[in-house]
């Protein structure tokens, strides 16, 4: 990925953008909870795909198989999902979603934030459908992140996110023609991640959900010994607020898929659903 090579030659010293070099970093910070923006690049937990099964098992999706994989089915239609138990060395997708004519990929490293948007957009699209989902003003929003390049032209979007280190392209496919919209992520000092939603009945919630995940300003939360000392430098990092978590643990509205994605522990924030899902549902 050409934009995250250049954007590692743009950076030098191995400084945290708080200003303290990362080899003299305190050994009594590492517990520390941090916030961690952007959320995108923030590393997955050990909790991203145990929260993810969680949400799909409280909207009564019906398991099948075991560990490490575990396929969901939802009830009434034929929406599929297929979740990969989390591990630090796992290679394989933590999320294939699919349904008739499309199919939605997302690799290990995705982290809980986007998998948490991309689950409960496929609960609300198993409920729901897709009335009222406005991918133009998700697009929209993307563009108000500071994404260049985020709007079609020629039927075809090729956004850049702010330090170059995340792509999006969504436009018809070079081989099949089948509207696909691929993204790559990740700092050129840890591992990427990637995800692909391709096909012309894919869910447009699911879409949406994906890019507010993008264009979302909310910090993810970790401790900070979890995040790769090589990645610090390409993230803004602030302690975390506890009022900050209270706050989002019990803010009204969350549709039960977000609420079943926070984790038990406050290592990473509550994610939420796109703002138009409660528009759809009040249809």
């Amino acid at each position: 990925m050409e934009a995250i090579t250049t954007a590692s030659n743009r950076r030098s010293a191995p400084m945290h953008r708080g200003g303290f070099p990362l080899n003299d970093l305190p050994a009594r910070y590492a517990d520390a909870v941090v916030e961690v923006r952007p959320a995108y690049l923030a590393p997955p937990t050990p909790r991203s795909t145990a929260s993810a099964a969680r949400a799909l098992r409280a909207a009564r999706w019906r398991a099948v198989g075991g560990s490490p994989d575990r396929e969901f089915h939802h009830p009434q239609s034929q929406t599929i999902a297929v979740i990969t138990a989390y591990s630090s060395e796992r290679s394989q997708n933590a999320l294939i979603a699919s349904g008739p004519g499309w199919q939605a990929t997302f690799s290990a490293r995705v982290p809980d934030e986007v998998l948490a948007h991309a689950v409960a957009a496929l609960v609300d699209h198993a409920e729901n459908g897709s009335t009222g989902a406005d991918l133009e003003a998700a697009l929209a929003g993307l563009a108000e992140a500071g994404w260049s390049g985020a709007h079609r032209r020629a039927g075809t979007v090729e956004a850049i996110a702010p330090g170059s280190l995340a792509e999006l392209r969504w436009g018809p496919d070079e081989d099949t023609g089948q509207p696909t919209m691929r993204i790559l992520a990740g700092s050129p000092h840890g591992l990427p991640w990637y995800a692909e939603l391709r096909g012309t009945a894919c869910p447009a919630p699911l879409t949406e959900a994906v890019l507010a995940a993008l264009a979302s300003p909310g910090p993810a939360r970790r401790r900070l010994r979890d995040i790769p000392g090589g990645q610090l430098h390409d993230l803004d990092i602030a302690p975390a607020n506890p009022r900050t978590t209270a706050a989002t643990a019990t803010t009204p509205g969350l549709s039960p898929a977000a609420l079943a994605t926070t984790p038990g522990t406050p290592i990473l924030s509550s994610p939420a659903p796109p703002a138009t899902s409660h528009t759809r549902r009040a249809r």
